[in-house]
């Protein structure tokens, strides 16, 4: 139910923007933290991981059937762990290419609570730029950010957050997400690592008891491995959205058109057409829903984001 959650509500807001995929994790299966980095500061059987959602059913936690990448101090199905009141985890993300980001940049996340008495729940979401001198961060680097010069425990700019009256919860079912959405856009042209980290400090908001269901990153626009920055003016635009029969795209003339590969992706990433380029590509075959068509001639590639009707 997330992908259809996340892309038809999120289209709403967005699509005043066109904005596109540039990354995208639904944290479904183990495999989908691979690259990302774990560390449990204090030890105890608490910390980031990725699994099944938790919520309380009735008087008892619960796994429920949505992967996500959570957090909690209880353990399920009861309990709470040791040491809880020192907690210091932290989940850092892979690197997340913005180098042909630009315009308005968005993270959307998809977030529930785990009890009905978790009014808001939120994260700070702490960013780290790579440099040519410190192209890979460390969690030192990320926990100096949550200080000031003084050693004081400092909030992130960034935050996802919902259940207050900005965002409240979709209902009072807590397995149900809510959309937040930050703004990136200070990043663009740039690569990025995105950190979650908790803790039992009062302010802020790094509270624990939390599922993240998804995450992506959208913007308004987005090319790949493009050399050619002047002839970006004239970017590949799909001639009719929704898409009925056939996907007609006007190509950037920047393209070779004898060699463009189109792929198409559907919004979980996975291939599902792969065509030469023509003027009308048949796409009868595909289920409605939202798509990314890759174009791509082996040296520039652009994304496009289409609905199939």
């Amino acid at each position: 139910m997330k992908k259809t959650i996340l892309f038809s509500i999120l289209l709403l807001p967005l699509m005043a923007y066109s904005q596109i995929p540039v990354w995208v994790n639904s944290f479904d299966t183990p495999d989908d933290v691979l690259g990302w980095t774990f560390y449990n500061g204090n030890g105890n059987s608490n910390q980031w991981q990725q699994g099944n959602n938790i919520y309380l059913n009735g008087t008892t936690l619960s796994y429920g059937t949505a992967g996500v990448l959570r957090y909690s101090i209880s353990l399920v199905p009861s309990g709470t762990a040791a040491n809880f009141a020192s907690e210091n985890d932290w989940v850092i993300s892979p690197e997340i290419d913005l180098t042909g980001a630009s315009g308005t940049i968005t993270l959307a996340a998809y977030i529930s609570r785990q009890r009905s008495s978790h009014t808001i729940v939120g994260r700070d979401l702490w960013i780290f730029t790579s440099t040519p001198q410190k192209p890979v961060p460390t969690v030192a680097d990320f926990q100096a950010m949550t200080v000031d010069v003084n050693g004081n425990t400092t909030s992130s700019p960034y935050t996802i957050i919902a259940g207050n009256t900005a965002n409240p919860w979709p209902s009072t079912d807590v397995t149900q997400s809510a959309e937040s959405l930050v703004n990136l856009s200070s990043f663009a042209g740039k690569k990025i690592y995105i950190g979650f980290w908790s803790n039992r400090i009062t302010a802020g908001l790094n509270v624990q008891n939390i599922n993240i269901d998804e995450i992506g990153i959208y913007a308004t626009s987005f090319v790949l491995g493009t050399k050619e920055s002047a002839a970006q003016k004239a970017l590949t635009k799909v001639m009719e959205n929704p898409v009925s029969e056939s996907l007609q795209l006007q190509l950037n003339p920047i393209f070779k058109e004898n060699s463009v590969m189109v792929t198409i992706y559907n919004m979980a990433g996975q291939k599902v057409l792969m065509s030469k380029y023509s003027r009308n590509i048949n796409v009868t075959a595909l289920s409605t829903g939202t798509y990314l068509a890759e174009v791509s001639d082996g040296k520039t590639a652009e994304r496009l984001k289409f609905i199939k009707k």
